[in-house]
């Protein structure tokens, strides 16, 4: 009777399991489910793929108020792997996140540095100036928000810098304000909606060296704004691509007598010129509007210890002028530190805009430039845009975060 009873109970026991079975790979979320647990199945008992014995008893975890994606589960060994699995099995896909590490949306970091160099000769017989002195101070701070498909990143370029010697007094050095920002909504992997900001201008006063008489550019002249719609590839967080198909950009010359010049590509001033003398028709505009594909690079990283490359290559075409000319603007900051507060920085920067022409004026014998007799005005042989470079080596104090 025992055995009988025995079998009995064993039967209806095997058949409430099995009737439990079916209605489990009946469940409407169970396909998903056991999509959402095989990528973790390494996660879950690398040696014997089953769940280890020693959690076999382990309750489900609360229902948590935040979730992660499916990737995080193998970096986070803290939560108990069969707890993951009863939840995943449950219908919820994904797993509780950390709160502490959730906070954390926003990287912030950058360098700040000053360097100063003094040098002073007295009875040199190799020659050399008596007296130098030069003083510089940089700024490359960026701030980065990502919250689930949203990213934002933002950065700011700033340097400024002299240099004072007996035989060429003070000179402008460095000068230099360039403002990014970038938005963007992800709707693939390493794929966003983006929209993109920038604005480029200077501090100070800029001359054309020897002559430091007249004043060939200053804050807001000229200033570069540019607004664009596009796509943003972003496979890490120290590279992206920015790509737009439309982009907006404005010169701005924020100075009458520079923009009755033409200077950096505006329209210059209109003139009638009649007995050996000229009447201005109208001035030079102060902006100017252009409209094209653009393409942007951007690269943040360290890329040996203690050595931090920072990099940004804008490409830019206009569609409404000269569309086969591509406008280049190439930014690299190198930074090596050698102890807490002592680093050297290699900046460099290359520009080239069609917009911006170099003016070749004729000579007279004794290195004067000519006038014509007629105007007055100095007399150009040519203007043509030419490939600028800038580089700049630093060994300062400095502080990196």
């Amino acid at each position: 009777m025992n055995r009988y009873l025995l079998v009995f109970v064993l039967v209806w026991g095997g058949l409430f399991r099995l009737s439990a079975q079916v209605k489990n790979d009946n469940s409407p979320n169970k396909g998903a489910a056991d999509a959402a647990i095989s990528p973790i199945a390494d996660t879950v008992g690398k040696a014997n793929n089953e769940v280890p014995d020693s959690v076999s008893g382990a309750t489900p975890l609360e229902a948590p108020d935040q979730y992660g994606t499916i990737t995080q589960i193998k970096d986070l060994n803290q939560y108990n792997p069969k707890a993951v699995l009863t939840e995943l099995k449950s219908g919820t896909f994904g797993h509780p996140i950390d709160k502490a590490k959730d906070s954390v949306r926003w990287k912030k970091g950058g360098v700040f540095g000053t360097n100063i160099n003094q040098g002073s000769l007295q009875n040199w017989a190799a020659g050399g100036d008596d007296f130098s002195l030069t003083f510089g101070v940089m700024a490359n701070l960026y701030a980065n928000y990502a919250n689930e498909r949203n990213s934002w990143d933002n950065s700011i370029d700033m340097a400024f810098g002299y240099l004072n010697t007996t035989s060429l007094g003070t000179r402008k050095s460095d000068d230099k304000l360039n403002m990014y920002s970038k938005y963007g909504y992800q709707f693939s992997k390493n794929w966003y909606y983006s929209v993109m900001f920038s604005f480029r201008s200077q501090f100070a006063n800029g001359y054309q060296y020897p002559d430091d008489s007249n004043i060939v550019s200053h804050f807001l002249a000229p200033a570069y704004i540019l607004g664009s719609v596009g796509l943003n590839f972003k496979p890490n967080d120290y590279f992206s691509v920015f790509m737009s198909p439309i982009t907006s950009r404005f010169f701005i010359v924020n100075d009458s007598r520079l923009a009755d010049q033409g200077a950096f590509g505006v329209d210059s001033a209109t003139y009638y010129y009649h007995d050996s003398t000229r009447t201005l028709i109208s001035h030079g505009r102060r902006a100017l509007y252009e409209f094209g594909p653009s393409l942007s690079f951007q690269f943040n990283k360290e890329i040996m210890k203690n050595i931090n490359w920072t990099s940004r290559l804008d490409l830019y075409s206009n569609y409404l002028h000269n569309f086969q000319n591509v406008d280049v603007n190439w930014s690299s900051l190198f930074s090596l530190k050698v102890n807490r507060f002592i680093s050297a920085t290699m900046d460099t920067e290359l520009i080239y805009d069609d917009d911006v022409k170099f003016v070749t004026y004729a000579k007279n014998a004794d290195g004067s430039v000519k006038t014509d007799p007629a105007t007055g005005d100095q007399v150009v042989l040519k203007r043509q845009a030419r490939l600028q470079f800038k580089e700049l080596i630093g060994i300062g104090f400095s502080w990196q975060f």
